[in-house]
């Protein structure tokens, strides 16, 4: 309620709150603006309850997200944000995203090719004593944030256009060209 006050564009709900059930109808029936939700901790049921809960929010980023800090590689599950991606035929209001845990940029990087819109990397200034993320956060102090968003936007030109055309930059040394 005090936040609505305020009227913001979007708001994120953490995993930190995904049992708090009766908060989340609320936030669905009164806030009318853009959602991001991270689905740490949660299954194949809180996503059920997402979808039918905030099925009237303009845009809603759903994250994909596993709550370990750092999130080891096997548990990454990279693949749910091909499913969220899937599922925004089916719900053309949502938007997959990644919720980053895991250490540098290679995570991220697929996630964009599985589909992802949105993507979240926690970042600290120099030494945050606050920053209890330490062993995964980016220093904006440092050159890793920068690099970070390099990698993405790499990620971006490698997975180009979904339709397929040839490129300026093809040929074949086999081709005789024949078009004078």
């Amino acid at each position: 309620e005090f936040m609505l006050q305020f009227d913001p564009l979007m708001i994120k709900l953490p995993s930190t709150i995904s049992k708090h059930t009766e908060f989340l109808k609320f936030v669905a029936q009164n806030y009318k603006g853009n959602i991001v939700i991270s689905t740490g901790l949660t299954d194949q049921a809180y996503e059920d309850f997402i979808l039918d809960t905030f099925a009237a929010t303009p845009k809603l980023y759903l994250l994909q997200c596993t709550s370990a800090y750092p999130t080891p590689p096997d548990d990454c599950n990279v693949a749910v944000v091909r499913h969220y991606h899937d599922l925004a035929s089916i719900h053309p209001n949502l938007l997959p995203g990644y919720s980053s845990h895991d250490f540098g940029s290679t995570a991220c990087m697929l996630a964009v090719a599985a589909g992802a819109r949105m993507l979240e990397k926690h970042v600290k200034f120099g030494d945050a004593a606050w920053a209890h993320f330490d062993s995964v956060v980016l220093d904006l102090a440092t050159d890793a944030f920068h690099q970070f968003v390099a990698d993405i936007r790499l990620a971006e030109r490698l997975l180009g256009r979904e339709n397929k055309s040839i490129a300026d930059s093809e040929h074949h040394k086999y081709w005789l060209n024949t078009a004078k």
